[in-house]
């Protein structure tokens, strides 16, 4: 029966569908065995789900775990890994990843995602009203960026001045984009994407040093 059945093996199943490979498979079996020992040939019924998923979980890189056993013994481990969106610099050289749910996520020295930059003038840290303002701006910006085929191929840095106004660094063409903040981000953006289909189309994409969304009705082009 289920009851006597024993373990015989541990699968480590990873969702590779965030396309980044942070979670290491040597990783989650050493997690389980300094923390539940070796379970191979232990009985079904001494084995924890619960305590094993906990266990797993706590590692930096991964969302959520989740640990099955079949009546003939072998026990699955499913791992669904934080999908980093973002890296942020601080002017002191500290960096770490934003995650898709705005959490903090250390770097990893085996592998590093190619994701949008953040750095600036960055709060220092979370958890008082005005720096998490800012860092709503930032992860809403980061969102909107990623949803947007467009933009997630053109922008590569968003950069946080002193006075707090977000500027952006595209891929292609030696301008930055003065964003200002997020309010009417869509209307921002929908002009940008008109300019550089109807003005920059027509001119050289390095004429411009500049360009500022930051008005209603229109795009301020400063030239270099």
């Amino acid at each position: 029966s289920r009851k006597e059945a024993k373990c015989i093996g541990i699968d480590i199943i990873i969702d590779t569908k965030t396309g980044h490979n942070f979670v290491d498979e040597n990783e989650v079996r050493d997690r389980i065995l300094t923390t539940s020992g070796d379970i191979i040939g232990v009985s079904a019924k001494k084995i924890d789900a619960g305590k094993l998923e906990q266990e797993i979980s706590e590692i930096p890189t991964i969302k959520k775990a989740e640990v099955f056993m079949d009546l003939k013994g072998k026990v699955s481990v499913e791992i669904e890994p934080r999908n980093p969106i973002a890296r942020l610099f601080w002017n002191n050289g500290k960096s770490i990843y934003l995650d898709e749910d705005g959490g903090w996520m250390p770097l990893s020295d085996k592998y590093t995602a190619r994701v949008i930059v953040i750095n600036g003038n960055l709060p220092d840290s979370r958890g008082d009203e005005n720096s998490d303002k800012t860092w709503n701006e930032l992860f809403i910006l980061v969102q909107t960026i990623r949803s947007d085929a467009f933009l997630r191929a053109q922008v590569e840095q968003i950069y946080r001045n002193l006075k707090g106004d977000l500027i952006l660094f595209p891929r292609v063409g030696k301008h930055s984009i003065l964003l200002g903040n997020t309010q009417n981000l869509d209307r921002k953006f929908d002009k940008l994407k008109l300019f550089y289909k109807e003005g920059l189309s027509k001119v050289d994409w390095n004429k411009y040093k500049q360009i500022d969304l930051r008005y209603k009705n229109q795009v301020v082009c400063t030239k270099r």
